[in-house]
């Protein structure tokens, strides 16, 4: 279930080139390496730093992957999800996070019932929208262009 998600998440976050590259490069080691996850969620609860919230949010989700019983993946699903909502809340303008969230809610089963899809498209959209967001980040913006064309 959660494996769909993670592995377009990751996938996609490879083509991105920004400040937070290092951190998106890191994504795909800890989604194929449950030790490197934990030292990667480790190295971000140390650090603490807001920007790499949404990152932390991800890399908690990822660990569900790696969890045999379901409760277990449940507990860290949740708290991706509840530190990746809380992320957007405080930086509703730093589009990566809505474009990481838009990616997993539309490859999560319905059950988990976590759904913000056409408020996210809506945002993608404007980014999309406003060219000045290329020059900032072409690799996000051209790859939410190609994800838009898809839709």
């Amino acid at each position: 279930m959660i494996k769909w998600v993670f592995a377009m998440v990751l996938l996609s976050s490879e083509l991105f080139a920004s400040q937070f590259f290092p951190y998106r490069s890191k994504l795909d080691s800890a989604w194929k390496n449950e030790a490197y996850n934990d030292r990667f969620i480790k190295s971000l609860e140390s650090k603490a730093l807001k920007k790499e919230q949404g990152y932390l949010a991800v890399a908690y989700m990822m660990k569900s992957n790696h969890a045999s019983m379901p409760w277990t993946k449940l507990k860290y699903f949740n708290k991706g999800k509840n530190l990746l909502e809380q992320t957007i809340k405080e930086n509703p303008n730093v589009v990566e996070w809505i474009f990481y969230r838009h990616e997993i809610q539309r490859r999560i089963p319905k059950a988990l019932n976590y759904n913000n899809l056409k408020e996210d498209l809506g945002t993608l959209r404007t980014y999309v929208a406003a060219k000045e967001n290329k020059q900032e980040d072409e690799s996000l913006y051209s790859y939410i262009l190609k994800l838009l064309k898809c839709s």
